[in-house]
């Protein structure tokens, strides 16, 4: 009898104890997700950090199945940081500090940078996967081992990323390149199955090119047929120097004789007829009065854009919210999203906004 007494209390206390650890793990929980997703305090935020580590918040869901998780976003973010804390700018006359007030606003934009190019990371896999295009663990170990014999030996690469970023070469990989690659694979996929985009656009241009050489006047032609915030401009592109021009327009405007009349030059962007109306040089830099009939393609950034609208993408966080407008992760205070138009305006003098 007294054994059996003995028994139940040990199983009692057992129980007691589980129940308690399971109180202690929902406590915990509830306090973490009202700090995550509710506190906009620093001391709430830095708590809910701590609690994310172990916890898998999500930051971002996307299609439903895909999570950005916020110890995700926290660890790229502390990898900005320590970017700057080891480098000086100082010495290029930039001035880096997040300990100001200005400063932890400037790193809260990091922190919506990091999230946006993470969900857009998520969205390219899966429209990659999609299109049935995989990136394998042997393709992205490749590529790193090619990175590392353009920058230097193994063990410089490791150094230099774990001084920098605090990365191991892994979360290079993971990070960096496996991104790179199911971006690059998805462009070619893209593109061989828009040719017919380019081809409709090719034949807009070339129709164009047969009224100008009927004598129709230009202006008239860009009415017609041009596109783009030039064609309101009747096609003036006003003076620009070689810099200020796609790269297939330096070539064929800045770097040899004057282009054959009406000749259509084709460009990463779509079909140009651009016709040089004057010249000048300053401080001996060829400068060129422009004016153009332009149609463009259907590019990938296009295409990636109209898909990133589309896109089912939840932010559960007390701070950011998901624009399906511009597919984009934005503030929702708008004060901060006016403070970061302000600080992209003055770019120049702050890397920290660069980066």
């Amino acid at each position: 009898m007294e054994k059996q007494i003995v028994d139940n209390e040990k199983k009692i206390k057992v129980s007691t104890l589980i129940y308690g650890i399971l109180i202690l793990v929902m406590l915990v929980l509830i306090v973490g997700s009202v700090l995550a997703y509710g506190t906009r305090t620093e001391i709430g935020a830095k708590i809910a950090a701590k609690i994310a580590v172990v916890v898998p918040f999500p930051a971002a869901i996307v299609d439903w199945r895909h999570v950005v998780y916020i110890s995700s976003v926290q660890d790229n973010l502390a990898s900005v940081e320590r970017f700057y804390q080891v480098h000086d700018f100082s010495n290029d006359g930039l001035r880096v500090d997040f300990t100001t007030e200005d400063g932890k606003k400037r790193l809260r934009i990091k922190q919506r940078e990091i999230m946006d190019k993470m969900v857009e990371d998520k969205i390219i896999e899966i429209l990659a996967k999609q299109q049935g295009v995989v990136v394998s663990d042997t393709e992205a170990d490749k590529v790193v081992a090619q990175k590392l014999n353009e920058f230097g030996t193994a063990n410089d690469v490791k150094e230099d990323l774990l001084k920098s970023y605090g990365w191991s070469m892994d979360d290079f990989k993971q990070r960096v390149i496996l991104p790179s690659l199911y971006l690059e694979a998805l462009a070619q996929k893209v593109a061989t199955e828009k040719s017919s985009d380019s081809a409709e656009a090719k034949s807009k241009i070339a129709q164009a090119q047969k009224q100008l050489e009927s004598g129709k006047d230009f202006t008239e032609v860009v009415r017609s047929y041009s596109e783009g915030p030039s064609r309101e401009k009747g096609g003036e592109l006003g003076w620009a120097k070689k810099a200020q021009v796609v790269p297939e327009l330096q070539t064929v405007l800045f770097e040899k004789d004057e282009p054959k009349k009406n000749a259509i030059i084709e460009s990463s962007i779509g079909f140009h007829i651009v016709e040089i109306e004057n010249r000048k040089k300053e401080n001996g830099e060829d400068v060129l009065q422009l004016r153009q009939i332009f149609v463009a393609k259907n590019t990938f950034a296009d295409w990636l854009e109209t898909q990133k609208k589309q896109m089912k993408v939840v932010v559960p966080m007390a701070d950011f919210t998901w624009n399906s407008q511009t597919g984009s992760i934005d503030f929702r205070d708008e004060k901060m999203n006016e403070f970061e138009k302000q600080e992209r305006a003055k770019v120049q003098g702050d890397a920290s906004i660069m980066f």
